[in-house]
């Protein structure tokens, strides 16, 4: 019942938050995680061990409404239009982004530069916010082809960060398998497939039956066996399995284009269920972060954090755009304002509270070469403050000059006259 009354009090002043922040036209993320250190570490209404308890359920929860709701509602027709460069957004500068982002942790906290800890911080950060993005877009008149290359790259890089995320916890003695190189095979390549073919199923029984008000029940039920399936169940009998994120992701997409297409009036309780829920998810998600920091750990951490979230936004960010862009037709301009704008938000939020959760439950499993340098509480504490100072900096910042730097980079976006 006090769980119960907690999200409770998160959903009202969440929502009070919100509606603050849509009156001054700016994203509720920042003041939604302020909220949270409000009511947890400095006002103490919510302990952080009860918030850390809530997340474990309420973190997996929200990202699944989060990639599904994004996916769904993307269009395969416009993402083949800068569907190259958003592959190499989402492969080369995603992976420069996590080493840099991984390089700059290391060293800023004095440990070896080959110190797994630093790219685990490198692969929960990585991930840009399509909850972010997709509203600045919404006010901000510039180049539709950007605005889509940043929505897509968004959207895909989400399950890329827990991907990588996963890949790198094996190597802490904390995934079921330990060869990273077949565990990012299995994991995004098995997702790929089982994501298309439970898509291919849900659309041949949508079409064929009038579900109206409960398809979305049943889309969403869908998303979360997928989850189980591939993170839970085929892990434990098999030993391996897929990223079910990644899945869900792509079962969103190729399902919602699919009844897009088609016209069918399914597609609208589905957004519209999807919408309602993502919402939920970001005020539970930002709210709890916020609540689950220890004043203790923002005062160890806090100028830690505050370097590796410099160095993830203003180094690692622009460095990965840059070299995964060599040889495209963008201009310099078009990749610069590509770099100052990935802000960072939903996954990185559930993921790191997602891992410190479990290094500090499993903290006897983690590896002596690892602990001789940094205890499991200084890993679990530099991170969740490291990935709170990225989200608070890159969103306040990077959606502030969204329009002004669009002005100044892309100059006044004139749309084509039809001939």
């Amino acid at each position: 019942m006090l769980a119960i009354g907690y999200l409770g009090l998160a959903l009202v002043l969440g929502s009070l938050v919100a509606k603050i922040a849509e009156k001054l036209k700016i994203p509720d993320i920042p003041l939604l995680l302020l909220l949270g250190l409000s009511i947890g570490p400095f006002l103490h209404i919510i302990p952080s061990e009860s918030a850390m308890d809530i997340f474990e359920y309420a973190g997996p929860i929200g990202l699944i409404f989060i990639l599904l709701g994004g996916a769904f509602t993307m269009r395969i027709s416009l993402l083949r239009r800068v569907i190259k460069t958003v592959i190499r957004l989402d492969t080369i500068t995603f992976l420069i982004t996590l080493l840099v982002s991984g390089f700059v942790f290391n060293l800023v906290l004095n440990l070896p530069y080959n110190s797994p800890v630093g790219y685990l911080f490198g692969a929960i950060i990585s991930a840009t916010d399509p909850a972010t993005l997709i509203p600045v877009f919404s006010r901000v008149k510039t180049n539709p082809e950007i605005a889509i290359t940043l929505e897509a790259e968004s959207i895909f890089n989400d399950p890329l960060g827990i991907v990588s995320t996963s890949v790198v916890l094996g190597l802490f003695g904390l995934s079921s398998s330990s060869n990273p190189a077949i565990d990012l095979i299995t994991l995004a390549g098995g997702a790929i497939v089982v994501g298309l073919l439970m898509a291919k199923i849900y659309k041949k029984i949508i079409l064929s039956c009038n579900f109206h008000e409960y398809v979305a029940p049943l889309v969403l039920g869908g998303a979360m066996l997928l989850l189980y399936l591939g993170d839970d169940l085929l892990p434990k009998t098999l030993g391996y399995g897929f990223s079910g994120y990644m899945a869900v992701a792509i079962m969103g997409l190729y399902l919602g284009d699919s009844l897009f297409r088609a016209d069918d009036i399914d597609y609208k309780y589905i957004v519209s269920f999807c919408d309602d829920l993502s919402l939920l998810a970001r005020v539970f998600i930002f709210v709890f972060l916020g609540a689950c920091i220890k004043l203790s750990m923002l005062e160890n951490y806090f100028l830690v954090g505050l370097l590796v979230a410099f160095g993830s936004i203003f180094l690692a960010r622009p460095i990965g755009v840059f070299i995964g862009l060599l040889g495209s037709k963008l201009s310099v301009k078009e990749k610069l304002y590509l770099a100052l704008e990935g802000p960072r938000g939903v996954v990185p939020a559930a993921l790191a509270v997602t891992v410190g959760i479990e290094i500090l439950k499993n903290a006897d499993k983690i590896p002596q070469y690892i602990t001789k340098y940094i205890s499991p509480i200084d890993i679990a504490g530099t991170i969740i403050i490291g990935t709170f100072m990225t989200i608070l900096l890159s969103v306040v910042l990077e959606a502030s000059w969204a329009g002004i730097l669009a002005l100044k980079l892309l100059g006044e976006y004139k749309p084509k006259k039809q001939e």
